[in-house]
């Protein structure tokens, strides 16, 4: 489990830190131009899953945002302000159906 702060993307170019992936992770800072690329190393697809904090305008729990990574496969997927949970410091907790082989970088340009 630990925390990630976005790498700066500069218009000369930038070398991303990639990570495994862990229970646990949790990202910091989300918001406009922030992106998690997420790659999957193994034979099999991976769910990785973001529970996005509050309710609907009807009381009902906000949906998760779901993202499948196909074995061999990688997505970006934009972290936006309202993942962020305020209860938790404005984390973005990331949950994942396996971490094996799954490696990910979050960028901010």
């Amino acid at each position: 489990m630990a925390d990630y702060s976005p790498d700066a993307v500069v218009h000369s170019g930038s070398a991303a830190s990639s990570r495994s992936a862990a229970s646990g992770d949790k990202l910091l800072d989300p918001g406009d131009r922030r992106l998690l690329r997420v790659t999957n190393g193994g034979g099999s697809s991976v769910t990785l899953t973001i529970t996005v904090p509050g309710t609907t305008s009807y009381g009902v729990a906000n949906p998760s945002k779901t993202v499948t990574v196909p074995a061999s496969a990688t997505r970006y997927i934009p972290i936006l302000a309202a993942y962020g949970n305020a209860a938790d410091g404005g984390k973005v907790a990331l949950s994942w159906s396996a971490t094996t082989s799954v490696t990910f970088e979050y960028t901010r340009s």
